[in-house]
């Protein structure tokens, strides 16, 4: 048959070319290895948490105030606090600040940095470069069907990793609470202003009401030991590399270079040559067409 005749000449090729694959697959796996040996090793330390409901100072519906509901950091979108909560740990506006507080563009840009000096070598790099850099180091997912908040920090240094993993819990927290409180002081100082222009006494009482409720809620915000996470498993410094896994990348490029070495050489054969009709088992077209 043409196929099987085919096949043995493609063997044939291959076993011909044996020394030269050979030696193209050792130098393909031999490069990835010393890439990978050399190359830069990270380690992942990750946070295990629930978003909580936020707590905000709100102003109720109606009543002749003149300003609508004390805005928060998250509002506007009308998504659910867990949703929101997620979507903060990605912000421009905390990774900006963990990254400023912690130095981390100096990490990042390490080249551009002189140390003796302590100034850029330069133009100083934009945060949005800063922030596109860390992105490639941050992983954040939330499971809707358990409520579960992942975050996760990738880092050449393990204690380096878990510092960074923490600064992003804590800062998110302490800037989802600053952000209420401040909303809170607003939304009472509009209440004492109301209060001081109110002449009847109905909306007085009720502005009272009010006033108090604020205040009460203002308070409850900032005894809360955390504000907008509760934290199941705190950031550990990592004990292994998370990445790269070498034994598994070695395995798959030993695999995938053997396996585009036999595909280059069956090319090279369909395309320049036919099957040998001294092979046994040769069939031509003819002596098909017969039978």
């Amino acid at each position: 048959m043409v196929r099987d005749a085919t096949a043995r000449a493609i063997w044939k090729l291959i076993w011909k070319w044996k020394a030269r694959l050979v030696l193209v697959w050792v130098v393909v796996v031999g490069l990835v290895v010393l890439r990978l040996l050399t190359g830069p090793v990270l380690f992942m330390s990750s946070c295990l948490m629930t978003p909580r409901p936020l707590e905000k100072v709100e102003g109720a519906s109606g009543g002749g105030l003149r300003t609508p509901t004390v805005t928060s950091l998250l509002g506007g979108g009308g998504a659910r606090d867990d949703y929101a909560v997620a979507a903060f740990l990605r912000s421009k506006q905390l990774t900006d600040r963990v990254i400023r507080e912690l130095g981390l563009k100096k990490e990042f840009f390490s080249q551009n940095w002189d140390a003796e000096k302590e100034e850029w070598r330069g133009a100083e790099p934009t945060d949005s470069e800063a922030r596109e850099r860390m992105a490639r180091r941050l992983d954040v997912s939330y499971d809707d069907f358990t409520g579960l908040l992942l975050l996760e920090v990738y880092w050449r240094s393990p204690d380096r990793a878990r510092d960074i993993a923490d600064a992003y819990v804590k800062l998110g927290d302490r800037t989802l609470r600053e952000s209420a409180i401040e909303d809170g002081e607003r939304r009472i100082a509009e209440l004492e202003r109301e209060m001081a222009n109110a002449t009847v006494s109905d909306v007085e009482a009720y502005l009272a009401e009010e006033l108090t409720r604020s205040v009460a809620l203002l308070t409850s915000i900032r005894a809360r030991a955390s504000y907008a996470f509760r934290v199941i498993d705190p950031p550990l410094v990592p004990d292994e590399k998370s990445w790269p896994p070498r034994t598994l990348i070695t395995v798959l490029v030993a695999f995938l270079t053997a396996a585009a070495e036999l595909g280059v050489v069956a090319g090279i054969h369909l395309r320049g040559g036919r099957p040998d009709p001294s092979e046994p088992g040769y069939v031509g077209k003819e002596e098909a067409g017969q039978a």
